[in-house]
């Protein structure tokens, strides 16, 4: 009896791992979409120095972005004339509009109307460099410094990198006369860092109202790593999704008075409950429904054995997976919704007991939870605890729709990538912080979030922090991808 039962174990285990065994070596990339003909952008002429000098000049104006109608206006009009000087030719042959004053819409009109536009996007304003950080900088921030072969400064990469590159490329092509088979559109928010209500909303509006269904849209977001956590190399990511957002308001009402007389509950300690509950509550975390599958099938290629067994066979070693990928930030908000407790208020004395304690926890949805679930399961967490409610702040944002990584745009900005970076496997992502893409849903058929710059950890900890700056090697090869892309998406 018991050789029966170690036999069948055996049998058993040998399927087991005869079929992990064949779901690992047939976890593949998927085949690569239908072949796009690209131009040789390394045959371009581009003079890296001056437009090194450009984006140098740009960085030079403050354009922090207006929190009120009372700030200074002036930076943002001095860049748009600086923009009208710089490049000549392509203000020649665009239509520029103002969208809410200082939202700059251009519009390159192709000759065939049928050809759906290309939309591109890029950002005016910078966020601040408070001056408890300034003593870290290694140059003046907005002093648009070159030296050690990258341009330093406030936006060098987020974004006028990108605004200034997409400039250089149109002027390019202007230049030498070409004329676009398919109209190209320039969106150039002025407020991206704080919603974009006044800009990008506008301005997809402004099109919508048009009636323009757009080919693609094309932003900033995510671009290639040189050390990618799944690979140990180099992976060019294109987002082709962001995650939404939303902070929760959990407010405690309890009975005011001295502490040395306690209830059994107060408002505080209500609120603390609730808000653990709220903060422990499971969210589901798994590959499927998001892009981090996709992203992984494109990168088994690159993938250690093991991490292709894990990931193809996630049947088994599911738990183990999301146990690892949970010990990282970033890996872990490609599985689910993440949700983080950022304020907590009640009291004003530690002898007073407060009518009212409230706290905020901060959700980033994952594309397959809608915020209206989450309010219900978090309403549903604290519904036992007496006096407390729950609901959002203010509006939440949904996490974007999916875009195609089959699409022939998706193919075009792929196979751009592997001839501007071609030691970065192409991988589609998830963005995980806010783009003004996210309001162009409505007018394009895909939205896509990509600049076409190999980063190191050093590059991403400038964004938005301190010493901030563009290599030039990332300044041509984003000049020749732009470049590039106008020519096969748009061109005669």
């Amino acid at each position: 009896m018991v050789r029966l039962i170690v036999a069948g174990l055996a049998v058993v285990l040998l399927a087991v791992a005869g079929f992990v065994g064949y779901r690992t070596m047939s976890f593949t990339a998927p085949p690569p979409p239908a072949e796009t003909a690209i131009p040789a952008t390394g045959a371009y002429e581009i003079d890296v120095s001056a437009a090194a000098q450009h984006v140098a000049q740009a960085i030079q104006f403050p354009t922090v972005s207006l929190v009120s109608v009372e700030e200074d206006r002036t930076p943002f009009l001095n860049l748009h004339a600086w923009l009208q000087q710089t490049y000549p030719a392509l203000h020649a042959v665009a239509r520029r509009e103002l969208i809410n004053e200082l939202s700059l819409l251009y519009t390159w009109e192709g000759s065939d109307p049928a050809q759906p536009p290309i939309v591109l996007l890029a950002h005016q304003d910078v966020v601040p460099v408070p001056d408890d950080t300034r003593a870290a900088w290694r140059v003046d921030p907005f002093g648009g410094v070159i030296q050690e072969d990258a341009v330093w400064g406030r936006g060098a990469i987020d974004d006028k990198g990108s605004l200034v590159t997409l400039m250089e490329a149109a002027e390019f092509l202007a230049r030498q006369g070409r004329q676009p088979r398919r109209t190209i559109i320039f969106a150039f928010g002025h407020d991206e860092e704080i919603g974009g209500d006044d800009g990008a909303i506008a301005m997809a509006e402004a099109l919508k109202a048009r009636g323009v269904r757009a080919w693609f849209v094309l932003d900033e977001g995510m671009a290639a790593i040189d050390n990618h956590p799944l690979t140990g190399g180099p992976a060019s990511m294109i987002g082709i999704a962001e995650r939404g957002f939303g902070t929760l308001r959990v407010h405690a009402t309890g009975q005011p008075g001295h502490s040395s007389m306690p209830p059994p509950e107060t408002a505080v300690s209500s609120v603390a409950e609730a808000v653990v509950r709220i903060h422990d509550m499971p969210i589901e975390q798994r590959l499927e429904g998001g892009p981090a599958l996709e992203m992984m099938r494109a990168l088994a290629p690159e993938l250690s054995l093991t991490n292709r067994m894990a990931v193809s066979n996630e049947w088994l070693f599911g738990p183990m997976l999301r146990a690892r990928m949970s010990e990282n930030p970033t890996a872990r908000a490609l599985l689910g919704t993440t949700q983080a407790p950022t304020m907590i208020n009640g009291g004003v004395r530690p002898n007073v007991l407060p009518a009212e304690a409230t706290a905020m926890i901060n959700f980033r949805f994952h594309p397959r939870d809608p915020a209206a679930d989450i309010l219900q399961r978090a309403r549903a967490e604290v519904a036992d605890i007496e006096g407390v409610d729950v609901d959002w702040a203010e509006p939440p944002r949904e996490a974007t729709a999916m875009s195609s990584t089959t699409s022939s745009s998706y193919a075009l900005l792929a196979a751009l990538s592997r001839d501007i970076l071609p030691d970065a496997p192409v991988a589609p992502g998830l963005v995980l912080a806010g783009t003004d893409s996210r309001h162009y849903s409505e007018v394009a058929e895909n939205v896509y979030r990509f600049q076409p710059m190999l980063f190191s950890t050093e590059d991403l900890e400038g964004i938005h922090g301190t010493n901030e700056r563009l290599t030039l090697a990332n300044l041509e090869r984003t000049v020749r991808f732009y470049i590039g892309l106008m020519e096969a998406g748009a061109m005669q």
